[in-house]
């Protein structure tokens, strides 16, 4: 059975999603502040996170942040913040979904199905790694490798770099990214893309001291030698 943790201080939406989630065949925790979810996370094994924005002791930022440096686990945060930055924002410190209250609660279920689905896929790649100059992408743990050295990747960033790898010196559009890896173009975003490339970016600069990702001018990105 699936897993789920919730963190939500709003203790009557906290009891709705839940029932709601567990009708559907979920297993789901409950904690109601930042603290406690960073809690019952390090203590459990759980499939998905689903965090509240705003939350009392740790908000649900530095929360997704924290766990984010130690696992992929695939994260949805829920937020009645609607401006773009602000959804931004949330996909830069790690969340690889959101949804905006209010929301039908079928909605929600169907961003569960579509995150779980792809981490899932991803899970289940017949290769061991992907490999390019030194630099692997280990296909069944979701982490980069260098040396000795390795990093985890959100499900969006692993599935981001994997078509990227697989096409070398390939060029992608943003808009054939967001495709490849969100499975439609409806809510198509080139700042999605972005933030998410921007993050892989990172992460292999820490691993090598090196960049593989180029920005091509007016098309998009590709992966591969500079030049």
């Amino acid at each position: 059975m699936v897993r789920i943790l919730l963190v939500e201080d709003e203790k009557v939406m906290a009891k709705n999603i839940a029932f709601f989630l567990e009708k559907e065949g979920y297993s789901i925790d409950i904690a109601h502040d930042g603290q406690s979810g960073l809690t019952m996370f390090q203590n459990g094994r759980y499939d998905l996170l689903l965090l509240d924005w705003t939350l009392p002791k740790m908000d649900g930022l530095q929360l997704c942040r924290t766990i984010r440096q130690q696992s992929a686990v695939p994260i949805m945060m829920i937020t009645a913040k609607e401006e773009l930055m602000d959804k931004v924002i949330g996909l830069e410190v790690g969340a690889d979904d959101y949804v905006t209250k209010p929301f039908h609660q079928r909605e929600l279920l169907a961003r569960i199905h579509a995150l779980l689905r792809r981490n899932q896929q991803q899970g289940q790649m017949n290769e061991s790694s992907l490999e390019y100059d030194g630099l692997r992408l280990d296909t069944g743990k979701m982490v980069l490798v260098y040396g000795e050295r390795s990093i985890p990747l959100t499900a969006n960033e692993y599935k981001l770099l994997e078509v990227m790898m697989r096409h070398p010196q390939n060029v992608f559009t943003r808009e054939m990214l967001f495709e490849k890896v969100w499975g439609t173009t409806a809510g198509f975003s080139d700042r999605t893309v972005d933030v998410n490339v921007s993050r892989i970016r990172k992460k292999i600069s820490e691993l090598t001291d090196r960049n593989y990702l180029y920005a091509v001018r007016g098309l998009g990105y590709r992966f591969g030698e500079s030049g």
